[in-house]
């Protein structure tokens, strides 16, 4: 494959056109159909619309619009550099960080997409780039980068087709993270914040027949557990979790009344029921929905939560920026907040370097971004890179929220992410417009409702902890696929490395 590989050429030498958007401010529009993106909207390969992305009607797209098109790829260049997506079709006005490449017929999108993402494009940039905060690349940096490229389409396809091997599994593991969170943060919400469990052991308590809650509950309660019947209702096996349910209720009745029967000697330690063996319940009730009450009591910072439940405020629950200690110059693990993600909770790009100062964290801390648009955006991370024991450091805009009795980290990264909680925190913001801070007085009066025995915090982390242990297995494998792959382009690109033919059917294989 080496001698079909040119000596050098630029992307000048592959583009038909090589542009920015508009530098300048459009006239928004909250109702229009048309995203103004900029640098920080290219992700992961592709255009990402945010909550932030500012919207234009169709005059301004119109008047702004670039000739983009199916070989088109797309680079950020101001402020965030580096960042590179294909162009598939969006209708968008693009900003002045946004720069834009049109490849001449013959010349893979795909291939150039690898060339950009690859070290010796972003060394480039990076040397090349002026502006000591914000970050700046030209037109004619980017006309004048050179590189190697397969004279043929075809070798430039294969060579694609064996980088996007290794990019289809990382994007699985990535994909498979992304599940395994949804599944720690559904669990958590259906426990800790909607109560299901409870609303399951009330119905019960009735038979699931509404009627007979008519008198029992507010109408604020009432419809919420109209919506918990209609989900169980949806259930494949409804009849027999509602069964299980029922004989559980069944159960804990006769417990109760077999505990009332007793001296009061006696029933300070009950023996502990076997709900596994009736046969009628099912295993996750009796290990789960057992040490749910079936009632709702009112309390007066949170409204109705399940009875002889406690209310404590985070504050109280988990540590806030705990102490921790790290001597001046100690060589350590660093994280800026340009690598903590915006979703999921895996941290990128760790360095080693100094310490001279900022937040600093031990393992399985949670590190929340204090300041906006970060908080917005979503910045929330979970320390897995550092050793038990082991301090790191990283950005002063960290808010560290750490583990404290049988509160894990699973419960408070669960909670992190929970959409109250970030909205409590947003609404304590003070400083000036673009650069407020949350207050850390905010934790004083966010409240929870915890169960006043641990198994049902315990048996949260226990499901819980295997999710966010599989979450740092994918993203370690992704690392060293990562290396891969940066190690294999620039070997494609010089031609060191030949990928050979595969015969096809119709080919005579010796």
């Amino acid at each position: 494959m080496g001698s079909n590989w040119k000596t050098t050429t630029t992307l000048a030498d592959i583009s038909e056109r090589i542009g920015d958007g508009l530098h300048g401010t459009p006239k928004y529009s909250d109702d229009g159909e048309y995203y103004f993106v900029n640098g920080n909207n290219l992700e992961s390969g592709a255009i990402v619309y945010k909550d932030s992305t500012k919207r234009v009607g169709l005059e301004e797209y119109n008047k702004h619009k670039k000739e983009l098109g199916s070989s088109t790829v797309l680079v950020s260049i101001n402020g965030t550099i580096g960042n590179v997506a294909l162009y598939n079709g969006e209708e968008v006005v693009l900003g002045k960080s946004a720069c834009y490449i049109n490849l001449k017929k013959g010349i893979s999108k795909e291939f150039v997409k690898y060339i950009l993402s690859g070290y010796l494009f972003q060394e480039y940039i990076q040397r090349c780039s002026t502006g000591s905060t914000i970050k700046n690349v030209s037109l004619k940096m980017m006309r004048d980068f050179a590189f190697r490229i397969p004279d043929t389409g075809i070798e430039q396809d294969k060579a694609v087709e064996l980088l996007k091997l290794l990019d289809h599994k990382i994007s699985l593991n990535n994909q498979t993270n992304q599940t395994l969170e949804q599944m720690a943060q559904a669990l958590f919400k259906s426990w800790f914040v909607d109560f299901d469990p409870v609303f399951d052991n009330l119905l019960a308590s009735v038979d699931f027949k509404l009627e007979n809650l008519e008198n029992r509950l507010p109408d604020e309660l009432k419809q919420k557990a109209q919506r918990r019947l209609a989900a169980l209702d949806s259930l494949e096996n409804a009849a027999e979790c509602k069964a299980s349910l029922i004989a559980l209720d069944h159960e804990l009745q006769a417990q109760t009344q077999a505990a009332e029967q007793v001296s009061e000697k006696a029933a300070e330690t009950p023996v502990k029921a076997n709900f596994n063996a009736n046969p009628k319940i099912l295993a996750q009730h009796a290990n789960t929905h057992a040490h749910f009450p079936n009632e709702f009591e009112h309390n007066e910072q949170l409204g109705w939560i399940p009875k002889g439940w406690d209310i404590k405020a985070v504050s109280e629950t988990i540590q806030i920026n705990p102490r921790t200690s790290l001597s001046k110059g100690a060589i350590a693990k660093f994280a800026d907040m340009k690598s903590i993600p915006t979703s999921g909770y895996m941290v990128d790009e760790i360095i080693e370097k100094a310490f001279s100062g900022g937040v600093k964290f031990k393992r399985n801390d949670i590190l929340l971004a204090r300041i906006t648009p970060c908080l917005q955006n979503g910045k929330t991370a979970w320390v897995d890179f550092l050793k038990e024991d082991e301090v790191g450091f990283g950005s002063t805009e960290f808010i560290v929220l750490r583990e404290n009795n049988n509160i894990s980290f699973p419960f408070i990264a669960c909670l992190a992410k929970g959409d109250s909680f970030r909205a409590h925190c947003m609404q304590s913001m003070v400083g000036s417009s673009g650069r407020q801070r949350v207050q850390n007085a905010c934790f004083d009066s966010y409240y929870l409702a915890l169960p006043k025995s641990d198994v049902l915090k315990d048996m949260f982390t226990e499901l819980t902890k295997p999710n966010f242990k599989k979450m740092t297995n994918n993203k370690l494998e992704s690392e060293s696929l990562t290396k891969l792959r940066d190690t294999l382009l620039p070997k494609l690109i010089s031609g060191e490395l030949q990928i050979p033919d595969v015969a096809t059917d119709d080919e005579t294989v010796d």
